[in-house]
């Protein structure tokens, strides 16, 4: 391929002549549905609308997955969740990260996921999607073999997909090579290049946003495709993290001011919250509440992946005692930020002084909780109906340990009715039946909680072959309401942001009541209410990071959770729990340079581009 190179400002530009070869991606009955075609020429792939349309879906794998890398994404590094050391695929960089000692040389396997037909870094990843995209930007321009309005959607599609990757981008490293073209990065030598600043690359992602709104208005887009409404959506999101202490050191208040008018032209597209907050993480999508989604499919593999193959977050995250990895499990901290049905949070402080307005018993601890803390989490107790082959039955989550073992067979029940398991006076679920070789899984770090929110336990734990009922939402309005919430918090206005606080409580599925709160403590609430409705959406690692909170949340310490829980089965089968520090702790949060991640060493060294500061 020849080329000629010119560069303007923060952007490349470069003119393709010919020569390139494209692999493309088919889609089926679903859009997003990948089947790998044979090398198609150029010429064919940009005068005809059908590969045209196969090549823009390839390209929505460029954006990344919530469970990216590995499983659950960055949530065991946050306050609300812990990972296993021993399960975790991306440890050897994880653990160095828990521990401040994150290097250029760890990131690409910190930042590792499934994409572009193979498992690749996010920064290998993410500009090999825009080289893509960029491809299609210079062979449609001008391009009169192809139906206008059929181009014109396909690149209001195509501008979303960049933006929403120099999104991700931004997010993880701040500003980098703004590449408007078909160049590669390890084309440097004939390219130089560099890096543009965050508000350089800001600014092209709302760019970006704008066109592709304008592209796609009017259109009825399929669910899983870029919409206007989703571009629109995007761009609010953009707003606010610009406005976040991280990028915003000066508190400019008409960048909160910017941000309140991009919810505001979301608003007004008609979207409402579904009344059941369960069936939104269900297929099919929710298109009154979700704004951006994509449903799993055997073909697309949409939710978490172990090297290529997709069965939903099951193998990952459901109870050891199913042969389950049960990779990232939630922390105390997360499940005391459920409230109880009065609206009372169940302790004061991180040292389980007890609130006595909630009504909270330690020892009956898992009643009269807000209704969300059902599906967001899997406790000692909880009821777990499995259907996966001899495994199928209705049980409970048997994260229990004999309160009498020199006690045996105390247990009145000896065998399960359904599929025949012994039953014993420990639980199926615990670490003795482990130890007992009852399971191949039972992991050191154990805080007796599962993730349970987009666990799918209508079918077999582990299938590649099954359709998989959990969706993936990336933009949702529930979110656009908490992020006004925090623009309004923001502005001085707490009237409003409670409103739409208020708004997501009182959802008929939820029906908490109001919150009351001001100040310093409604700011509090506020990041706790978001954690509960958007765990396991992909938030709560960079909330933290934008709202430069990394102290106290990243480098959570003593990490909290269930240190005991026991059944004596000489009084019933009665329970019994114990809280406290778990086996893990956290190292200091190492300072500033903190809140962005380095630029992977391969990179810095073929480009020459500048590292993030604080990294050698």
């Amino acid at each position: 391929m020849k080329s000629l190179i010119k560069k303007a400002g923060p952007y490349v530009t470069l003119t393709v002549m010919s020569g390139v070869m494209i692999v493309l991606n088919s889609c089926n009955d679903d859009i997003l549905e990948l089947t790998p075609l044979d090398r198609i020429s150029e010429v064919a792939v940009f005068t005809d609308e059908a590969f045209l349309t196969n090549y823009v879906n390839g390209n929505y794998r460029g954006i990344r997955q919530h469970f990216e890398p590995d499983a659950g994404g960055y949530i065991g590094l946050t306050d609300i969740g812990t990972f296993q050391d021993e399960t975790l695929q991306y440890n050897s960089s994880a653990i160095p990260y828990r521990e401040g000692n994150l290097t250029p040389d760890l990131v690409e396997v910190f930042t590792r996921g499934i994409g572009n037909g193979g498992v690749f870094d996010m920064w290998q990843n993410s500009y090999g999607f825009i080289r893509r995209i960029n491809v299609f930007f210079e062979n449609t321009e001008g391009n009169e073999d192809l139906n206008a309005d059929r181009l014109r959607v396909l690149s209001g599609e195509s501008a979303f997909q960049r933006a929403y990757i120099y999104f991700e981008l931004l997010r993880h490293f701040g500003g980098v090579p703004l590449l408007t073209s078909s160049v590669a990065l390890d084309e440097a030598e004939a390219t130089p290049v560099a890096r543009a600043s965050y508000d350089e690359v800001a600014q092209f992602v709302l760019d970006e946003l704008d066109r592709s709104a304008q592209l796609l208005a009017g259109e009825d887009m399929e669910t899983g495709r870029a919409s206007q409404a989703a571009a629109l959506a995007l761009k609010a999101r953009m707003l606010m993290y610009m406005a976040s202490p991280l990028n915003n050191p000066s508190n400019d208040v008409s960048k909160w001011q910017a941000a309140e008018a991009a919810h505001e032209a979301v608003f007004v597209l008609g979207f409402s919250l579904h009344p059941d907050h369960v069936q939104v993480q269900r297929e099919p999508i929710k298109t009154d509440e979700v704004i951006f989604g994509r449903e799993y499919t055997i073909q697309n593999g949409t939710e978490s992946q172990a090297f290529g193959i997709a069965w939903g977050y099951n193998y990952d995250f459901w109870p050891a005692g199913f042969d389950a990895q049960q990779k990232q499990v939630p922390t105390q901290r997360f499940v005391n930020m459920h409230q109880m049905t009065n609206g009372e949070y169940p302790y004061l402080d991180e040292n389980f002084t007890l609130n006595p307005a909630s009504g909270h018993d330690p020892q009956n601890p898992f009643v009269d909780r807000d209704p969300r803390f059902y599906f967001n989490i899997l406790y000692p107790g909880a009821p777990v109906n499995i259907i996966d082959g001899g495994r199928t039955t209705e049980r409970t989550y048997e994260y229990w340990e004999d309160a009498n073992p020199g006690i045996p067979n105390e247990n009145p029940d000896k065998v399960d009715p359904i599929n025949g398991q012994d039953l014993f006076d420990f639980g199926r679920d615990s670490r003795q039946y482990w130890i007992d070789g009852r399971t191949p899984f039972h992991w050191d770090i154990q805080t007796g909680y599962i993730f349970n929110k987009l666990l799918d336990f209508t079918g077999p734990r582990a299938d590649f072959q099954y359709d998989y009922n959990n969706v993936t939402t990336f933009i949702r309005l529930s979110e656009m309401y908490l992020n006004y919430a925090e623009i309004q918090i923001a502005l001085g206005n707490d009237e409003e942001a409670r409103t739409y606080i208020n708004f997501i409580r009182a959802r008929p599925s939820v029906n908490m009541p109001p919150i009351t709160a001001s100040g310093a403590e409604l700011v509090e609430v506020y990041r706790k209410e978001r954690a509960v409705e958007l765990v396991l959406e992909d938030h709560r690692f960079w909330d933290l990071l934008r709202w430069k909170a990394g102290p106290g949340n990243i480098d959570i310490n003593p990490v909290n959770g269930l240190t005991s829980v026991t059944r004596d089965w000489s009084n019933g089968g009665q329970f019994r729990f114990e809280y406290g520090p778990i086996v893990e702790q956290r190292e200091p949060w190492p300072g500033d340079f903190y809140y962005l991640l380095p630029i992977p060493r391969d990179e810095i060294n073929r480009t020459g581009i500048e590292q993030n500061p604080g990294y050698q």
